[in-house]
């Protein structure tokens, strides 16, 4: 029976059954009130129905009718049953999309293998001097003078000057007086083992607490606290005493003095400014030979650091180091003395360059461009295929899915893919580390990957990539409307191809970006190592000749004559390409400008031999032998003196005793360092090629090697003549190309980074390319089909299919170009030598970037265009 109005229960009843009565039980109870409603209305009249109506449905106001059904299974968003749901559809998708999965797991995998490395890298140099137990209150002093209208900065200082802050400024609660050596020394153990080591240093007993160095063995309070002792970093003790405890042994310093082995040193933390393979104590310097005790008198040798007492201001003893240095007769009065902070001192110091930080800045950039475009690849290539899940969600929420449930599906399917990714990027990095760390020349070791930030940075870039690659598709997937979707047909605004052109568009000027910064890179260097010096090193070879065996010197340089050559064989006091180059402070006669002069002492054949040009050659020089020292200037040294005309006709460009007289002679300029700034002054002293003062405090022999020969054979050659003179100095030698190499490190590492980086980049790019382009694919088979029954050529397809992806590789050069030549522009500031950005380097990096974007899509689209159209047809 259908009632009417005026049959209808009391609504209000109803609404309190609805209220109180449990959802699975309120269909039931409320049908059978209606009917027994129905049936009383014509038993005994409406008004008494409506009565009983209202009795019986407070009579269902019971708990037993009010209660939920218990359940095992639960449907919260976040129950264990709903996320293992989620896991099985996500691998089951995983599964079938074999080739999407394949494309987002690597690319998230090279994307936080890299980024890691790079931020792992970062991290390191931003966390120099961090382990040290007072490093807070540690701080370098440094002195600061202006010379030639330039404040120069000087790192190191007397010994005294440590003992003279140690009494005068109470603020001051430790003085740590530290040098990294003073050039090349030989250790010897017994007959077998004599090497020449670098990095063997002096220091105060206070530097092992202050530094927080932890010895393997040996007593830090009496290590370096007396004469006589060395102590050993492991590498070292092993090398000389192999796994014998070399505690109390002896080792033999420079060839004649007994040092005992106090202490053994646990590895030293890459990222620590104290680098040293051995310490000897400071107190022994003085007997360590005439060298040593030259340089202990009136050297400035020490970097001297100072820990201040809690609640010091720096501010305060700097004013203070002021007044300290008037009462010491060594120290220029003109100085001024800053306290850098100990964490400071690798980037930030005055004596760094300034390039370090912001090279970091641009690494860490880099590393963030490529964790972006592998999330963006991820993101695209899940939004391209949404249509492919729009009738499941449809489904889903037709039957009552809720989009909680949908976007808490969607992400775990994100997290199931980045915990895929992170744990090979895990995998990947271990692996790689060490090859990675050698092949780009860094300053780390294993001990970094064991340390929580490691680990804490691992775990924030997978939670970080998780949230960001599953946030938008899972929004956008999750909001599709059930009447819409299941007429076929999407409500995708924000997902469509606008957004995938735009992530392409940033991949590609990514990739372009940095391919071009990689091409100017290369440029440069290669300009670098090409350019015309104004002196030939190639195929030099400088052999050192240990300053005991000057007696031996003509005997030695006359058997290297005979096996060289008489035109090949030259002579000098300095290792050329190097900062050991001898600087004199110098005021020209003329304007009184102060100059800093590199002075090198020669032969009269290193001119010839070296390629050096005159501009000026000394009288007789073609004739005659050298019979006194004769003085030689490079053309710099005139311009900066104002010496205009015949220079050998003038007096002497300097003022001071040390330069009296007319120049003999003027060259025209060449290069001893690094093209980053110009060319120096520089002034040479030509000796007589039998001149003891070249290897006075040991010099080298430059042997230019002839062409095609067999270099190993040719050093075992020259060591075999060398050692005849039975010398206590192993065989050394270092090729001139090699050490002007070295000038460039950080450069060259740069650009390896810059390489690797923008072939990472391109692989990601590709890989996202070749997932659009297979959908691109998968959605125009039909019309593909079509196409080909109506006549259309394959190249036709090919062209169709391929020409909106060159059009968005176009415009990413057009976007990176501008951006690149910026960036190189202001990198190359730092050059006084360098190239121009042409155009034909941007012609490169868009044509090579173009082709492998036609590599990448040109299999699936001829793929395409040669597929039977009877079968994609029928597949319709």
């Amino acid at each position: 029976m259908k009632l009417n109005r005026r049959t209808t229960p009391p609504r209000l009843a109803d609404h309190l059954l609805r209220f109180f009565c449990a959802p699975h039980r309120l269909e039931e109870v409320q049908g059978d009130l209606h009917e027994e409603f129905t049936y009383q209305v014509e038993r005994i009249g409406e008004r008494r129905a409506r009565w009983r109506y209202w009795w019986d449905v407070l009579g269902f106001i019971k708990p037993r009718f009010a209660a939920r059904p218990k359940s095992t299974y639960s449907t919260t968003f976040l129950s264990p049953a709903m996320i293992r749901n989620y896991l099985a559809i996500a691998l089951r998708q995983l599964w079938k999309n074999q080739l999407f999965s394949a494309l987002n797991i690597v690319g998230l995998t090279v994307g936080l293998a890299v980024s890691t490395f790079i931020a792992l890298y970062v991290w390191h140099e931003f966390h120099y001097d961090r382990f040290e137990p007072f490093a807070d209150r540690t701080y370098r002093i440094m002195s600061v003078a202006t010379y030639g209208g330039e404040e120069i900065s000087f790192p190191n200082l007397h010994e005294s000057f440590g003992r003279q802050i140690k009494r005068q400024v109470p603020e001051v609660e430790q003085v740590v007086r530290w040098s990294d050596g003073l050039g090349d020394v030989v250790l010897q153990s017994d007959a077998t083992h004599r090497f020449k080591e670098l990095n063997i240093g002096y220091a105060d007993a206070s530097i092992i607490p202050v530094m927080g160095l932890k010895l393997l063995q040996g007593d830090p309070q009496t290590a370096l606290s007396e004469p006589g002792r060395i102590v050993l970093t492991r590498q070292l003790a092993e090398k000389y005493f192999g796994d014998k405890n070399p505690v109390g042994k002896t080792l033999i310093f420079d060839k004649h003095f007994p040092l005992t082995v106090s202490a053994i040193l646990d590895d030293l933390p890459t990222n620590s400014v104290i680098g040293f393979r051995a310490l000897v104590s400071l107190s022994s310097m003085p007997t360590l030979g005439a060298k040593q005790q030259q340089v202990w008198k009136g050297g400035g040798f020490l970097s001297t650091y100072v820990v201040l007492r809690p609640g010091t201001r720096p501010t305060a003893v700097e004013k203070k180091l002021q007044q300290v240095k008037s009462d010491l007769q060594f120290v220029d009065l003109s100085a001024k003395y800053l306290l850098e902070v100990l964490s400071s001192l690798h980037l930030d110091s005055r004596s760094e360059s300034k390039g370090t930080r912001q090279s970091l800045y641009v690494l860490l950039t880099i590393a963030l461009v490529i964790l972006a475009l592998a999330v963006i690849n991820y993101v695209s290539l899940t939004t391209a295929r949404a249509t492919k899940r729009a009738k499941e969600v449809g489904i889903r929420k037709a039957i009552g899915g809720q989009r909680q449930e949908l976007i808490g599906q969607f992400f775990i399917e994100s997290f199931l893919t980045t915990t895929l990714a992170f744990g090979l990027s895990l995998a990947v990095l271990q692996a790689l580390f060490p090859w990675a760390n050698q092949a780009l020349g860094l300053q780390m070791d294993n001990r970094v990957l064991a340390q929580g930030p490691y680990w804490g940075l691992m775990l924030a870039l997978w939670l970080v990539c998780s949230v960001l690659a599953g946030a938008y598709p899972a929004l956008l997937l999750s909001g599709f409307r059930p009447a819409v979707v299941l007429k076929g047909t999407t409500n995708v605004r924000f997902g469509g191809a606008g957004l995938r052109q735009v992530f392409t568009t940033l991949q590609f000027t990514a990739s372009i970006g940095l391919l071009i910064c990689s091409l100017v890179l290369y440029t440069q260097m290669r300009f670098l190592q090409t350019k015309n010096l104004g002196i030939n090193r190639e195929q030099v070879v400088g052999m050192y000749i240990d300053s005991e065996l000057t007696s031996q010197f003509t005997a030695i340089r006359d058997a290297v004559r005979q096996w060289a050559g008489v035109n090949n064989v030259a002579a000098t006091n300095t290792k050329l390409f190097s900062p050991n180059i001898m600087t004199y402070f110098m005021e020209t006669a003329k304007g009184k400008k102060q100059l800093m002069v590199n002075a090198l002492t020669v032969d009269k054949p290193f001119f010839d031999m070296m390629g050096v040009r005159w501009q000026y050659p000394p009288a007789g020089w073609e004739t005659g032998a050298v019979s006194k020292e004769l003085t030689v200037y490079n053309q710099t040294v005139l311009k900066e003196a104002g010496i205009r005309g015949n220079p050998l006709q003038q007096p002497s460009p300097f003022k001071g005793t040390a330069a009296n007289g007319s120049p003999d002679g003027v060259v025209a300029d060449f290069h001893v360092h690094s093209l980053h700034g110009p060319v120096s002054p520089m002034m040479l002293s030509v000796v007589s090629d039998t001149s003891r003062s070249i290897t006075a405090n040991g010099g080298y022999l430059l042997i230019r090697l002839r062409p095609q020969t067999n270099v190993p054979e040719a050093l075992a050659q020259l060591k075999a003549i060398y050692e005849r003179s039975r010398p206590s100095a192993p065989f050394d030698y270092y090729f001139l190309d090699e050490a002007y190499d070295k000038l460039y490190a950080k450069e060259e590492r740069l650009a390896r980074l810059f390489n690797g980086f923008t072939a990472l980049t391109l692989l990601v790019a590709c890989l996202g390319l070749l997932g659009l382009m297979t959908f691109s694919v998968e959605a125009r088979t039909k019309e593909i089909g079509v196409r080909k029954v109506l006549g259309a050529s394959v190249s036709s397809i090919v062209t169709l299919l391929s020409k909106d992806f060159l059009k968005l590789v176009l415009i990413s050069i057009l976007v990176a170009s501008p951006l690149a030549w910026y960036a190189m522009n202001k990198w190359l500031e730092g050059f006084a030598y360098k190239i121009d950005i042409v155009w034909w380097i941007f012609a490169l990096a868009g044509g090579l970037v173009t082709g492998i974007a036609l590599l990448t899509i040109s299999f699936q689209s001829i793929r395409a265009a040669l597929m039977n159209p009877v079968n994609s047809l029928r597949s319709e």
